[in-house]
């Protein structure tokens, strides 16, 4: 199976190059890389520049944003899986397509995902959250899968129409996981971290959450749901969802004892930032597209 990935990128300089590298050295032979940036002024250019005999496609123009970059990106896609790396993400190890692969082929799902590690803008490990299986009863109110992680099929995304909706700037991918589940889609949540997300005040999360985060969200709710629900309710599915229980004082312990947990992993790997593993790694041969 072809693997299609897209990366949309702009003005992402200080992170693009581990982006670039954590596709590139993945050792899953057969994946099309497809990066698209909207112009970039800080010096992205030069390292797309750099990687572009790696990038099957590399498209550099002004865009309307992070969907049109998305779109033209798959468009231009060929594989029978797809997914979109962010630029300034990284996948978490160069086994990651490889075992999505594997689990597609052994549950059949329409799409794959697995889970998350959080890390500073510097790389380091920061947080984390428990493994939970796939549960679409959670998912329509709260977006707990973990966008950089995930990988789906053609077929559903053809079925979806094979674009990502420009309405939205922030949460495009639960648009898109909305779409999934209109047509059926099989979600299987592996065990196994794909990706390292990038958390840190200029994060485009972290700054637009409430201004433009929770309006797109809402709006998504009230347009597949048929009604909205306040933002607490929202953050206490996800309570629920991640500690496996509605009872709020039982929550509030478990919590306290994942976080106590995860800050103590963190602190083992604060000597060295968990994103580096791209520096130790050689690209894949088959990515050079001009042989010398």
């Amino acid at each position: 199976m072809k693997v299609s990935i897209i990366t949309p990128s702009y003005n992402q300089g200080k992170f693009i190059e581990k982006t670039l590298l954590s596709v590139l050295c993945q050792n899953y032979p057969n994946i099309e890389y497809i990066v698209v940036d909207g112009n970039s002024s800080d010096g992205t250019i030069e390292i797309l520049e750099y990687y572009r005999d790696f990038i099957d496609h590399l498209i550099i123009e002004p865009d309307r944003g992070q969907s049109d970059a998305l779109n033209k990106g798959f468009r231009l896609a060929t594989g029978d899986i797809l997914a979109y790396l962010n630029s300034d993400d990284v996948y978490a190890d160069q086994n990651v397509v490889s075992t999505v692969i594997k689990y597609f082929q052994e549950t059949k799902a329409d799409v794959v995902y697995g889970c998350r590690k959080f890390i500073s803008e510097d790389g380091y490990q920061t947080n984390f959250h428990p493994y939970r299986e796939y549960s679409k009863e959670y998912l329509v109110w709260t977006d707990y899968i973990p966008q950089e992680c995930v990988f789906w099929g053609r077929d559903i995304f053809r079925k979806a129409g094979e674009w990502i909706n420009e309405e939205f700037d922030f949460a495009m991918d639960y648009e898109l996981w909305f779409r999934f589940l209109e047509h059926d889609a099989r979600f299987y949540a592996a065990p196994e971290t794909f990706g390292f997300f990038r958390y840190y005040p200029d994060q485009k999360t972290k700054s637009r959450w409430e201004t433009v985060g929770l309006p797109e969200i809402a709006k998504l709710h009230q347009r597949y749901n048929g009604s909205t629900i306040p933002q607490d309710k929202m953050y206490a599915y996800f309570a629920e969802y991640t500690f496996g229980s509605s009872n709020q004082a039982l929550i509030s312990r478990l919590y306290e004892s994942w976080r106590n947990y995860a800050e103590f992993e963190s602190r083992i790997f604060e000597c060295l930032p968990i994103d580096n593993w791209v520096y130790y790694c050689q690209i894949n041969p088959r990515r050079l597209r001009k042989q010398f």
